[in-house]
């Protein structure tokens, strides 16, 4: 399957056994049900059960629940039937929503003065859907390839080097977004750079 351009989504053909496989790892690995896992990972570094556990219920209220709630509403408000909001003219408003609901839990965290790692992870994921709000209204990302890089970047912080196993995954989350015409392979490296950058900045930063 060779790609002639990558501003292009694929115009191949895949037989539906692959199609069927590829829907499988779009829906496994998309952003907010990824994190209901991932979350799970970086908690770990809470020093007690009761902390792990108000810490997770707060990320994964903020960080999975509520932004699974608003995209499965407006892709259902754009017909969409796979759980994605495919065109970009109709992702600003579940974009900025996920933003907000980012910073709540931010702010939420904070609060309960939960461990810096988790903390400042929130703070990447305000400020890199942040970015890909703004950039949505000129060019479509991969926020498939972005979700990974996050957590992948916080696991690997502190449990080296077992979060590289999480950016093993993006080249098969790239595969899969590709050959079911969801991205072009520009679309899907700007999703990474920007989460890679913006990520390392805050870390560097704050961490």
């Amino acid at each position: 399957m060779a790609i002639h351009d990558p501003t292009h989504l694929f115009d191949g053909h895949i037989s539906d056994k692959t199609r069927d496989r590829a829907k499988i790892i779009s829906a496994l690995t998309q952003p907010q049900f990824a994190s209901i896992v991932l979350f799970a990972i970086v908690c770990l570094v809470c020093t007690s059960v009761t902390e792990y556990l108000v810490i997770y219920g707060i990320s994964v209220f903020f960080g999975c629940i509520f932004p699974i709630i608003e995209v499965l509403y407006y892709s259902k408000k754009f017909h969409n039937d796979d759980g994605d909001v495919v065109r970009r003219e109709d992702r600003f408003a579940p974009l900025l929503l996920g933003t907000f609901s980012y910073v709540l839990g931010v702010l939420a965290l904070w609060l309960v003065h939960a461990p810096n790692l988790i903390f400042v992870l929130f703070i990447c994921y305000a400020a890199v859907t942040f970015a890909i709000t703004i950039i949505t209204n000129w060019w479509k990302i991969s926020i498939h390839a972005c979700g990974m890089i996050g957590p992948g970047m916080a696991i690997t912080y502190a449990f080296f080097p077992w979060g590289l196993i999480v950016f093993a995954t993006v080249p098969f989350i790239c595969w899969s977004r590709y050959v079911l015409r969801k991205h072009t392979p520009a679309q899907m490296a700007g999703g990474i750079i920007v989460g890679f950058i913006i990520t390392a900045v805050i870390f560097w930063l704050m961490l």
